[in-house]
């Protein structure tokens, strides 16, 4: 065991009532939003803020340090420019988690001070969502270690200076979970922990406003238990019963395995599926308030007991509803700290596609800016398909794409567009119907060209997709938030087609969960070694910049050129500018369009300077310029 004895976090009881004060009136709010109307509601809270000193007082001596750190000197540290995110599969990345510890190193060279290991806990045998299908929150998965090894991995990451963020699934657990097979066996307590709806007709009332999740290989959202003699709400696959949080305990039990994990030294928690997470008949189920006062529960609750603890909210939705996740009206900053922003991350595809930067810029231009104490986390690739349905939007905003342009961008990015065949090799997700969007599979590198140039043997197409992927890479560093490196990407990985086929059985994001590797033919070397440089550069100016703290100021500027992306920042007497071209041509800004007309001073980047005044981005090209 790494972790010295509980000394009831820091300050003590002292310090927990003052928190319990500060925080009492947030928390007290949120719970009766969820469970105000009950009976015995002073009982839940009275049960709630028990579990919280319990927490707190077997809170070890080094993470009460901790707490106490970001409480007096690095309340912004989420939001601050050195904040450097990586994203990985442990098996995939090291094998286990001593091998996750042997790599430190690794992840230091590239500037990585948060660390994020996707499906650590414990899953049932066989599918599971990628590890999505929780069978115990306080186990790991035992190929990987246990629990007393993924905390010795998270004292040494934050020896390292850097911060273990982890999974917490709280929309649902796996059917082989202890509460679902007592539910299973017929205890009322555990039954009334899930949906579980008894007829027919009371299944298709509700399911006649849902959405499909995955609308081939798991179509429909109840699915029926002959045992329970009932439909269980599911979600997503058949394995995963959603969680009912009408009832309190439920909300109480996920409470306890957060603070228990959270004790672990886990610093960040991914808040998995937040927008499934409350059920209300007559509508989608998406979004709910109660959705988002969970969210505020849960916030405020970690901020009384273990508040160097943050929290990162994934919900992917609409663009309209993201910022939401956030805190809105009297509640904005009290939800997510950080949040992804999978708006932001279709937008860039769908502009590389497009090579045209217009709707991005509009996207970032008219969407509301994230409150006060909060930050972006803002991706290329992530273990996900890149869901297309977020850049939809009933009121056409001008950010927007309808349905005939996405399948078009859908297209390209499965090798095909109506000029023939495209650079990008990958694949389409859930798609039901052959006018039907849903989502597209592949890794970075493959998406971007680099597998079909290096099979092609062809420099001058590998120097191009090497261009696009740092041109992404420049505009997520460049952005507020926090920037997240997907395992692989910085060396160029290709798609796995052998573990998408044989490997993962139905799900195809296994095509862009590969194995990470050093590349064999020289030209991928090469490639390789140019995007881990690139990425390593930006990482260490960013991280000397205060420009780029997340809460700077932010202008979008409209540029003749529509290709290129523009971004201006400023915060306390910086500013910077950042551009970057989506073509694969060539293409002139002036320094009047940017503000500066006496010229700039180059930071990073490949832009050239013009005696007439302009800046030229060679075909996908990127600078950063203080101005």
């Amino acid at each position: 065991m790494t972790s010295s004895k509980g000394n009831g976090g820091w300050q003590g009881e002292a310090g927990f009532n003052d928190r319990l004060q500060q925080y009492r009136q947030q928390a007290l709010g949120a719970l009766g939003d969820l469970y105000g109307q009950r009976p015995d509601f002073t009982e839940v809270t009275s049960r709630v803020f028990a579990e919280l000193r319990l927490a707190n007082r077997a809170r070890p001596e080094v993470l009460g340090e901790l707490d106490q750190a970001r409480e007096q000197v690095a309340t912004d540290w989420y939001q601050q420019p050195d904040l450097i995110g990586y994203t990985c599969y442990v098996d995939r990345f090291a094998g286990d988690f001593d091998g996750v510890a042997r790599r430190i190193p690794y992840l230091k060279s590239m500037g990585v001070s948060y660390l994020h290991l996707l499906s650590v806990l414990k899953s049932r045998a066989g599918d599971s969502d990628g590890g999505f299908a929780i069978e115990d929150y306080r186990q790991t998965h035992a190929e990987l270690g246990g629990i007393d090894d993924l905390e010795r991995l998270a004292a040494a990451l934050r020896k390292a200076g850097i911060s273990l963020c982890i999974d917490f699934v709280y929309n649902h657990t796996a059917r082989e979970h202890l509460w679902a097979r007592k539910a299973l066996a017929g205890e009322q307590r555990y039954r009334d922990y899930y949906y579980l709806l008894e007829t027919e007709a009371e299944k298709q009332a509700y399911e006649s406003y849902l959405d499909e999740v995955f609308p081939v290989s798991a179509p429909g959202n109840f699915t029926f238990e002959p045992a329970l003699d009932a439909w269980v709400w599911t979600t997503f696959y058949p394995f995963q019963w959603d969680l009912n949080y009408h009832n309190p305990e439920v909300f109480l039990e996920m409470l306890k395995n957060l603070l228990f994990l959270a004790n672990k030294g886990v610093e960040v928690f991914r808040m998995d599926a937040a927008a499934f997470s409350w059920k209300r008949a007559g509508t989608d189920c998406l979004n709910q308030p109660e959705t988002h006062a969970l969210l505020r529960a849960f916030r405020a609750l970690v901020a009384i007991a273990v508040p160097s603890v943050i929290l990162k909210v994934e919900a992917i939705v609409g663009a309209r509803q993201a910022t939401m996740y956030f805190g809105a009206g009297d509640y904005q900053g009290r939800e997510g700290h950080i949040a992804y922003h999978n708006a932001l991350m279709a937008s860039l595809w769908r502009s590389l596609a497009l090579e045209e930067a217009t709707k991005t810029a509009h996207l970032l231009r008219d969407l509301p800016h994230n409150p006060a104490g909060t930050a972006w986390v803002n991706y290329i690739r992530c273990h996900d398909d890149i869901g297309w349905g977020t850049l939809l939007d009933s009121a056409a905003a001008h950010w927007s794409s309808d349905a005939a342009e996405l399948e078009r961008v859908a297209d390209f990015y499965a090798g095909s567009s109506a000029a023939g065949q495209t650079y990008a090799r990958g694949q389409r997700f859930e798609t039901q119907a052959e006018h039907r969007v849903h989502g597209t599979n592949g890794t970075l590198a493959s998406l971007a060209g680099l597998e079909q140039a290096l099979q092609d043997g062809d420099r001058a197409a590998v120097n191009l997709a090497v261009a696009r992927i740092t041109v992404l890479y420049s505009i997520i560093f460049s952005q507020s938030g926090v920037p997240l490196i997907n395992m692989g990407d910085e060396v160029g990985l290709l798609n796995d087609y052998t573990q998408s086929a044989a490997g993962s059985g139905r799900d195809g994001r296994w095509l862009h969960r590969p194995a990470l590797q050093g590349p064999q033919a020289p030209l991928h070397r090469q490639a390789a070694k140019r995007i881990q440089a690139a990425l390593a550069q930006m990482a260490r100016v960013r991280a000397a910049q205060p420009v780029f703290h997340a809460q700077a100021e932010v202008d979008i500027p409209t540029l003749a050129a529509p290709a290129v992306l523009g971004c201006v920042r400023r915060y306390r007497g910086q500013r910077l500018v950042a551009l970057a071209n989506f073509s694969g041509r060539a293409g002139a800004v002036g320094l009047d369009e940017i503000g500066a007309p006496d010229g700039c001073r180059d930071l990073i980047g490949t832009a050239c300077a013009g005696a007439d005044g302009t800046l030229t981005l060679p075909p996908y090209g990127y600078a950063w310029l203080l101005c």
